[in-house]
């Protein structure tokens, strides 16, 4: 598998657990000491946070998250990599709104195999 169906495969299971709203799974895509920000300016660290933040995504009815890849780089058992995000929030009167931007996410094979999400940042465009 090249480095662009790599990402590629990362991003369609991470939209998959997400779009699908199993908070568990999606929280075992990341390190235990991932670290996240969610274009806020805040920063927030492990499992917990990654568990806390997705949850009131998905609480707030945010849905059909996709992510497409800009641009990857990988070295050695790191993937880098630069995509623009996309999601749908709960629909208001009669309107479904969507949103998206940019997203840096830098992945990690563990020595079991596994990639795991180390760095997940993202902005929100207008």
């Amino acid at each position: 598998m090249n480095n662009q169906q790599l990402a590629e495969q990362l991003n369609q299971n991470w939209d998959k657990v997400f779009n699908k709203g199993d908070i568990t799974a999606l929280t075992q895509l990341y390190s235990e000491q991932a670290v996240i920000s969610p274009g806020n300016g805040q920063v927030l660290k492990g499992h917990q946070a990654v568990m806390e933040l997705f949850q009131s995504f998905i609480d707030g009815g945010v849905h059909s998250h996709k992510i497409d890849v800009i641009e990857i780089q990988r070295e050695g058992d790191v993937l880098y990599q630069v995509s623009n995000w996309q999601a749908s929030g709960p629909e208001q009167d009669g309107v479904t709104p969507t949103f998206g931007g940019v997203v840096t996410l830098i992945s990690k094979l563990n020595p079991a195999g596994e990639w795991k999400l180390q760095v997940h940042n993202w902005n929100m465009g207008e």
